[in-house]
């Protein structure tokens, strides 16, 4: 029994000193190694002690939140940067273009160097910059109909209260 006892306090030392010693790993692409990645925007840092459920979890490595409609857009540009890296040229991706939205994806993914990864991620930043600037446009336009509505003098009373 005293020989279990101490196999089993064994295997838990041995077990834990490995979950404590354990160094920082980072997340580069698809590839994992113990120091950041050259690229800082696509590093992630990976803790020892919950390396499998972050990769589980997350899944994604972009360093912001991306709605769905982003991602799409973002999955759309990496298929051109494929098409463009077999040889695929500007005019004939335009030509097959079914509309106006497609046509200026594909101008963005042209004027866009990198790699696949980094062109996604460029458009898709994009995209999340654009929605962010329409929902800030539209909040102005609210706040300037309210004030529109609302009369102003200069005594700060309102236009009834003159006489």
């Amino acid at each position: 029994m005293k020989l279990f006892l101490l196999s089993i306090t064994t295997c838990v030392v041995l077990c834990y000193t490995q979950v404590t010693t354990a160094a920082t790993m980072y997340r580069c692409g698809n590839s994992f190694q113990d120091t950041p990645c050259a690229n800082q925007n696509y590093s992630k840092t990976i803790k020892a002690a919950k390396a499998s459920s972050t990769v589980a979890k997350s899944g994604d490595l972009s360093p912001y939140q991306v709605d769905a409609d982003c991602k799409q857009r973002g999955d759309a540009a990496k298929k051109m940067m494929w098409l463009r890296q077999t040889g695929k040229t500007k005019e004939e991706q335009l030509e097959s273009a079914q509309d106006e939205q497609a046509q200026a994806l594909v101008n963005e993914v042209y004027n866009n160097r990198g790699t696949t990864l980094e062109v996604k991620n460029a458009i898709e930043q994009s995209c999340m910059q654009q929605k962010e600037q329409n929902k800030l446009a539209e909040e102005l336009l609210k706040e300037a109909k309210r004030l529109k509505k609302t009369p102003y003098t200069p005594s700060g009373n309102t236009a009834s209260e003159k006489y």
